[in-house]
């Protein structure tokens, strides 16, 4: 279980919430397993994995759509003041909320899955660009320019935020 941290980390990127990563990843490694048979020897367990975990998440997705919405028991029920929530440092959600702005992750929520996704794989897990394409089974232009229109969107939503927190420099 070497690469289960990067399969969560990826699960947590793309789903959001703490429950579904964990649903996620636990699918995926139940996959794994049954499928084992299908690695082949010497190559990228981890990008291997990863591919996985994808067309899991989108199978996830479709199935969703079919069903419709549906209602999250946790937020139904009433949080106890007595126990107040810890942070769950191992959720990369939670991470992001304690030590970073609330814009900067909501407009990473706003990424289409895609570009989400493939930001995740080249800017966080460090991939190349080669290794992204194998795991979400697109040509390593279509990573390249993914990667870019979600950087570019990321900048266009928050380069007044970055001005008013004085990384930029104002404009005159």
């Amino acid at each position: 279980m070497p690469h289960l941290e990067s399969v969560y980390r990826a699960a947590s990127a793309l789903c959001g919430r703490r429950q579904d990563a964990e649903e996620l990843t636990q699918t995926t490694l139940v996959k794994a397993i049954e499928r084992f048979d299908s690695f082949a020897e010497g190559t990228n367990c981890k990008a291997w994995l990863l591919r996985i975990l994808r067309n899991t998440w989108f199978d996830e997705l479709r199935h969703r759509k079919v069903v419709g919405p549906t209602v999250d028991a946790e937020k139904l029920q009433i949080a106890d003041p007595a126990h107040p929530e810890e942070t769950a440092w191992t959720n990369a959600e939670d991470l992001l909320e304690n030590f970073s702005d609330a814009e900067v992750i909501r407009a990473l929520g706003e990424l289409p899955d895609e570009q989400r996704l493939t930001l995740y794989l080249v800017d966080v897990e460090e991939l190349d660009h080669e290794a992204a394409a194998d795991i979400l089974g697109v040509a390593v232009g279509t990573v390249k320019s993914r990667a870019s229109r979600a950087r570019s969107a990321l900048k266009g939503r928050l380069t007044a935020r970055a001005r008013e927190l004085g990384f930029l420099e104002r404009e005159r």
